[in-house]
């Protein structure tokens, strides 16, 4: 059985957003916002793929960021917004990811990145993480200029790597990203991080686990 070619979504998929916490706590006074910063900075890139307006997920993030502080009251000035987001290119892998990408490859998977992130803060964030030698390539939506789930990204992801896009499955842990790429044909192995939930009204992949080590039970099995 030929295996499929395993395509990672990056931010809290591989990398933890949690190291961001110091950030927020020094810039809002507090971590609790971080949540609503994230959600607020994913609906930033719908609504940039429904009017056209593609721009970096960085400035949708600033843009997010200073929307929190002013919702909450707090006056923050648009430098220390670009610093705390600048920081995501920072990120430290999740525990077990090097390990499980480490079996993967020696297992012979071909394995690449795809991320709403532009290309730059892509390729930084996978080399500060030290995952390129398991990630040699990394994509970006910059290839459609259209954020995930928009289907366009991910066919446009198995053109480039020469694949169907039945050859490939896109592991993440947003329920979202799952079903966009389901949408045009590609399974998918949902990663329910702390906080992540399946909850969306369709069925889950076959592939469901609490962190990457199920990717590691699944295809030893088999």
């Amino acid at each position: 059985m030929r295996r499929p070619v395993l395509v990672f979504d990056v931010n809290e998929t591989l990398l933890d957003l949690g190291a961001l916490e110091p950030r927020f706590e020094a810039a809002l006074g507090s971590t609790a916002a971080m949540g609503e910063w994230f959600a607020r900075m994913l609906h930033g890139s719908l609504v940039a793929n429904h009017t056209n307006a593609y721009r970096p997920f960085g400035l949708i993030g600033i843009e997010a960021l200073l929307a929190v502080a002013q919702r909450r009251g707090i006056d923050l000035d648009a430098d220390t917004a670009v610093d705390v987001v600048a920081e995501m290119r920072r990120l430290p892998p999740h525990p077990e990811v090097e390990t499980v990408l480490a079996w993967l490859a020696s297992e012979g998977f071909r394995m690449v990145a795809l991320t709403n992130s532009d290309q730059a803060s892509a390729d930084a964030q996978i080399d500060h993480a030290g995952l390129r030698p398991y990630l040699p390539t990394v994509l970006s939506v910059d290839l459609v200029g259209r954020f995930k789930p928009a289907p366009e990204v991910y066919l446009a992801a198995a053109a480039r790597l020469g694949v169907e896009i039945d050859e490939m499955v896109m592991v993440a842990a947003h329920d979202w990203d799952i079903l966009g790429a389901r949408s045009v044909g590609c399974p998918g192995a949902f990663i329910a991080r702390p906080g992540a939930i399946w909850g969306v009204p369709a069925d889950p992949p076959d592939i469901v686990g609490m962190d990457l080590s199920v990717l590691q039970e699944h295809f030893s099995s088999r």
